[in-house]
């Protein structure tokens, strides 16, 4: 093709290529390309790597709605997370059943959050494969895995909303175990400290037959 015939035939094909790329553009929602780009940078972000699913290889679970290597991760950041023994806290692993807890709440998540907390453990990770030698987090050194968890404090928005999510997801299942609440001198829900009869779901009261103060 000589070059007379090749610019005219990228003449003719501007505007179909033009069409093609405003259709699809008319089809990509506002909410769909968010999640692209979010799932793209977890991806760039956190190395060359495959998603597995959320079972061990050998086909046995270790936690019913969790994989061996999101437990494996969950353990490994509830021991930086929570040194509670240093503190006579109850453990944070072998008292208070964190991870277990952990799996609990998975099990009565929708798919779609359960999607979304398995890809964030996946991209935590694998994350510090470029600055840590390459090591993921759950092989990392107790102070190797503190430097990462501070540096991902500190980092991008994104680095610091998954350290966020995953911190919230660890320290809600170990301080809801009512023998974590001594060490906050907390004593449980008022009603019981002060043996106020419990009601139940009372409905509201009607508007209509309040009692209206009077003058």
């Amino acid at each position: 093709m000589n070059n007379n015939n090749l610019r005219a035939s990228r003449r003719s094909g501007a505007p179909v290529a033009e069409a093609s790329v405003a259709g699809l553009g008319s089809l990509l929602s506002r909410r769909s390309f968010l999640r692209a780009s979010i799932l793209t940078g977890m991806v760039i972000s956190s190395g060359c790597a495959t998603l597995t699913g959320r079972r061990a290889l050998d086909g046995e679970a270790v936690y019913p709605h969790l994989t061996a290597e999101e437990a494996r991760v969950l353990t490994r950041l509830t021991e930086i997370l929570l040194p509670t023994e240093q503190f006579n806290l109850p453990s944070s692993l072998h008292e208070v059943p964190t991870v277990a807890n952990i799996n609990d709440m998975a099990g009565d998540m929708s798919g779609q959050t359960r999607d979304l907390l398995a890809m964030a453990l996946w991209a935590f990770e694998r994350r510090p494969m470029a600055s840590f030698r390459f090591s993921r987090f759950s092989r990392l050194d107790d102070e190797e895995a503190l430097r990462y968890v501070q540096a991902m404090q500190a980092g991008t928005f994104f680095e610091r909303g998954l350290i966020t999510t995953l911190h919230t997801v660890v320290c809600v299942n170990y301080w809801r175990d009512s023998r974590t609440w001594p060490g906050l001198d907390y004593h449980g829900p008022v009603t019981g400290i002060w043996g106020v009869r419990r009601l139940g779901n009372a409905p509201l009261p009607n508007g209509s037959s309040a009692t209206q103060p009077t003058a």
